[in-house]
């Protein structure tokens, strides 16, 4: 769709109307096309890191679910080396940088150059920050560049972290499997790791083993499976044994009623009803939803037990379907959607990153061009360089800290190749300049476009100039593109003076210049030691956000224009590559909106940010509607902690920058949220923060019910525990919440404390009510131990939450999947209405339900005599039609007046509901009156031609029985056709009312 040019305010287009689909939901493709030549082998030559590790020659494989990169060495006695594909962030050509003596020496032995040969595999032992480099030399060039191929397209965009429970219950078997030796011997050890066991012969596993038989010895006396007697029924033994993981089936069947507890299965029509209301989309509307038919819950059962029983669903079959991918706790359907992408920029969340250099804190650490390949990886859009210079040099570091340094030249080379790798969509450049000389910025230039090349936006686009009013470029025009953004100093205007055209001073060393405090404080030139320092720390709030002087009355006005050298010619210089990313010192709301420059962009601290939004929310989301915002770390965040990004999600923020190299909550949540969209690295912000074309801004700090979208109710019931922990440590699961702060509950909800590692708690449900803005809210799965160390987490935007019973495969501290721990928990979402409006609500959506006359009265009243004064068939709706008519006062009974007043458009509706209800009152007397008539004139004539007919050769009782057969048989008719009337209208009405008001409160 086009943008108008006048503003940037981004029109939406209508929503189009939702298809019925079916309750079952679209399981996630997880099957994935693996190479031959890594499901047969390739043979390589591998070094460690370290100068000590002689060679190993070994076969290179990945099994067929591509789970696993395993390898066989030629020694048979040997275990199979194992790596997860999921922790290997990339295959890159070449060896690590770091092994030079080694590279002397291969490169004697090759003619060519080593890297056709040789292949880096980056494998995350623990996170981003610490990786391990494994080193393979391939015998031909072409075979090496194909298995490189290969092996990186399984790694991206891999949907293994968001799948179900069963798949990660299938991939510890295939890794059991997997770690035996060349003569398919499993040792017990393995396998009680697998389990999260402590070894021992007496062991609950050791006994299981031996009891079925299949636990042998070596001749070393190491007990060991063979692989061929680890079978799946095996494997789902154990677990069964380990787990009793079969009771949660107990808590299903408890639901139905005691009486499937005690028979262990339910009736067809019962999983029917289980599947349709229970497991359903919770965010589908019975308008745009079908329910499942009997024949798809018996194709259901069928997937999910060998030998199905004719109308019985056996607790195996339940079983097996709550460990299926059919019953992921997530909506893995929004997983593979797209988002429309021609939206302004800052109409996104961006995925941000600050000090990205860093592998530690942001004081005393080291500085790594890997982390720069880590972040690209994870789909991260904007990226910070914190450029220094020394001497004509430029390196990477945090400034005046005790940080170690990096070549600005190796971390320009590392972006130019992992930029687009992960994600197509832009990537900015924050660059925190102290380089100021000329020689130095024409370096920075020259280093850009020569490494970028066409990838780099250097001009503004054709139909996008730099002009007031104009609003910034989709991402969609910005594909492949690198934006630079950088801090100028904006040129002002005085009283005789007219306004200079040019962007930037002259002299350079007053152009690009921090005309505050940067984010880096100068920690080194006070020497008053620690405590001075953290005092400074405390005190300095001077930051780039400091409010300066107003401008004039005159706008100032800017221009791109060719930087002049000492020498007099004509060179770029980094200025000139500047565009749509141009910072500025933020001087206020008002100034912004007098700009009204899209292109213009400030960056915030945390803390003064907060303090922003505290005190003018509603206009900090109007700028970010416009323009693009950062928000970063304070400086005193010295151990490089993060704030909650939630918290300026909600003011529209974009770029909420966090340090990456620190694993928290905060942090989990960024890359959680960021799963969406295809890993792109960019979020559509939700409607209401787009525009304010319905009259009003959306204003984050309000506890109010907003317009036009109807909030929820949210219910968690935590049952049990599966593998949480290898310790023998009790534990306890906690639930939060994270949206707006009216939504927001933490540190709330914990569980009582129980024997980990497979822990069942009996709590009532945890409840969340009047969700305000789902589209922003994410729920947070967490379980501790008792000196509360995190075992497992797990953050699921509200939106793609499943209700039902389900298994939650919980991650570690890293957000990376752990192996097999979950929870079982029941999840429940519904329509959160006020408890004035509830009555209303539920008449509203099944107007029969509420009424004296129920389908037995029908049916036990054949004749009853319709009047459309009585109100027989809705009682309860008298009051509602009698205040409708009464216009000095409508609903003024049943509402409270300050809440009508809120939603005077559910007023409308319900005065023409009323309106409409009476009508089809009226229709439906005139209809069962029309066949009350029809039926007594039937009776008649059958009557009649029975009496007409040769009497003589019936017997008088005879003839009477016929009669009364007959007439019987006739009412029987004419009873199914009242209620066949009676059902349309009760269907209608559902319909109208039902899905067209709650369709219009609720448009998911």
């Amino acid at each position: 769709e086009d943008t108008p040019t006048s503003s940037p305010m981004y029109t939406e287009p209508p929503m189009s109307r939702q298809p019925r689909r079916s309750v079952l939901a679209r399981t996630l493709t997880l099957k994935r096309e693996v190479d031959s030549l890594l499901t047969e082998g390739t043979q390589f030559w591998r070094w460690e890191q370290g100068e000590n590790h002689a060679p190993q020659k070994l076969m290179m494989f990945v099994d067929k679910d591509a789970f696993f990169l395993y390898a066989k060495s030629d020694d048979k006695s040997k275990p199979n080396l194992l790596w997860d594909l999921f922790l290997i962030s990339d295959v890159r050509s070449g060896l690590p940088s770091t092994d030079m003596k080694l590279h002397e020496n291969l490169r004697v032995m090759k003619s060519r150059d080593i890297k056709d040969y040789f292949l880096t595999v980056v494998y995350r032992r623990d996170g981003i920050v610490h990786v391990d480099y494994i080193g393979l030399m391939c015998e031909a060039p072409d075979v090496a560049a194909r298995w490189k191929k290969a092996v990186n397209s399984l790694l991206l965009h891999n949907p293994q972290r968001n799948a179900g429970i069963d798949t990660f219950l299938s991939k510890r078997h295939t890794q059991i499997l997997l770690s035996c030796n060349g003569y398919g011997q499993i040792s017990v050890q393995s396998i009680h790791n697998a389990f999260l066991q402590h070894y021992h012969p007496e062991s609950e596993l050791s006994k299981v083993l031996s009891f079925y038989s299949i636990l042998k010895t070596m001749d070393d006396g190491v007990p060991y499976v063979q692989v061929a007697d680890f079978t799946v029924e095996m494997y789902t033994l154990i677990l069964n044994q380990l787990t009793n993981i079969r009771n949660n089936v107990d808590s299903v069947l408890l639901n139905i009623g005691e009486k499937t507890v005690k028979k262990q299965q339910m009736t067809l029509h019962e999983f029917q009803a289980f599947i349709s209301n229970d497991q359903r989309n919770p965010f589908l509307k019975d308008a745009v939803i079908r329910p499942i038919s009997k024949e798809q819950a018996q194709a259901v059962i069928e997937r999910h037990e060998k030998k199905p029983i004719e109308g019985v669903v056996t607790a195996k079959a339940i079983f097996n379907y709550l460990l299926s991918e059919e019953c992921n706790v997530m909506n893995t359907e929004l997983l593979e959607q797209t988002m429309d992408m021609t939206h302004p920029l800052s109409h996104y969340f961006i995925n941000s990153s600050h000090n990205t250099y860093l592998l530690g804190y942001q004081y005393n650490s080291w500085s790594s061009v890997e982390m720069y390949r880590q972040c690209l990886l994870l789909g991260c859009r904007c990226i910070e360089l914190d450029c220094w210079p020394e001497g004509e040099d430029i390196i990477i570091t945090h400034g005046n800290a005790l940080c170690s340094k990096i070549r600005f030249e190796d971390v320009v080379e590392a972006i130019n190749e992992y930029a687009f790798v992960t994600s197509n969509y832009p990537v900015i450049l924050s660059i925190e300049n102290h380089c100021k000389t000329t020689f130095l910025l024409q370096k920075m230039a020259r280093i850009f476009i020569e490494t970028f090349g066409n990838k780099l936006l250097t001009a503004p686009l054709e139909n996008m100039p730099l002009e007031a009013g104009q609003p910034l470029p989709s991402p969609e025009m910005l594909k492949k593109k690198i934006l630079l953004k950088c801090k100028v100093k904006r040129q002002r205007c005085t009283g005789d003076n007219p306004i200079d055209s040019s962007r930037f001073s002259p002299d350079y060393e007053s152009g690009i210049q921090d005309t505050s405090v940067n984010e880096d404080q100068d920690v080194t030139k006070y020497q008053g030691g620690e405590e001075t320092f953290m005092e400074l720390l405390a005190t300095n709030t001077s930051t780039e956000t400091d409010v300066k002087t107003t401008l004039d009355d005159e706008l100032a006005q800017v221009s791109l224009q060719p930087s002049s050298t000492k020498e007099g010619g004509t060179s770029t210089s980094l200025i000139d590559l500047v565009n749509y990313c141009t910072g500025i010192s933020f001087e206020g709301f008002e100034s912004a909106e007098r700009l009204n420059c899209s292109f213009y962009m400030s960056s915030f601290p945390d803390d003064k940010a907060l303090s922003l939004l505290r005190a003018s929310p509603v206009q900090l989301v109007k700028y970010n509607i416009r323009q693009l915002s950062r928000i970063y770390p304070q400086p005193a965040r010295i151990n490089s902690s993060n704030y909650m990004p939630q918290i300026f999600w909600n003011a529209g923020c974009q770029l909420a920058a966090l340090n990456f190299q620190h694993s928290d909550v905060s942090a989990c949540l960024n890359h959680t949220k960021f799963e969406y969209n295809g890993s792109t690295g960019y979020l559509l912000k939700p409607a209401i923060m787009l525009s304010d074309k319905d009259g009003g801004i959306f204003d984050p700090s309000s506890q109010a019910v907003l317009k036009n979208i109807a909030p929820i109710n949210l219910k968690i019931k935590v049952i049990s525990g599966l593998f949480l922990s290898l310790k023998q440590v009790s534990c306890y699961a906690s639930v939060s919440l994270f949206g707006l702060p009216a939504d927001t509950v933490v540190n709330k909800y914990f569980s009582e404390r129980k024997e980990a590692p497979n822990p069942r708690w009996e709590h009532e449900p945890f409840i969340f009510k009047q969700i305000i803005l789902p589209e922003m809210a994410t729920v947070h799965f967490a379980v501790y131990d008792e000196e509360k160390e995190l075992l497992g987490q797990r953050f699921i935007p509200l939106c793609a939450i499943m209700a039902g019973y389900r298994y939650v495969p919980l991650r570690n501290h890293h957000n990376e999947p752990l192996p097999l721990a979950a929870l079982f928990v029941h999840i429940a979402v519904e329509d959160w209405i006020h408890s004035d409006l509830k009555d209303v609500a539920d008449l509203l959506a099944d107007p029969f339900a509420h009424g004296s006359c129920d389908m037995s009265d029908i049916e036990h009243t054949e004749e009853a005599s319709f009047s459309p004064s009585s109100h027989q068939i809705f009682p309860d709706t008298l009051p509602i039609i009698e205040h409708v008519k009464n216009r000095e006062k409508p609903l003024a009974v049943l509402c409270d007046d300050d809440l009508v007043m809120h939603d005077q458009s559910l007023q409308r509706v319900l005065k023409r509901a009323s309106t409409e209800r009476r009508k089809l009152t009226d229709r439906h007397h005139k209809a069962l009156k029309s066949l009350n008539t029809k039926s007594k004139l039937e009776c008649d004539i059958e009557l009649e031609s029975l009496h007409s007919a040769e009497l003589c050769t019936f017997d008088k009782h005879v003839m009477q029985e016929e009669l009364e057969k007959h007439l019987a048989a006739l009412k029987e008719v004419h009873r199914k056709q009242k209620k066949q009337i009676i059902r349309q209208h009760k269907l209608y009405i559902f319909s109208l009312y039902a899905s067209r008001m709650k369709n219009k409160l609720i448009p998911f």
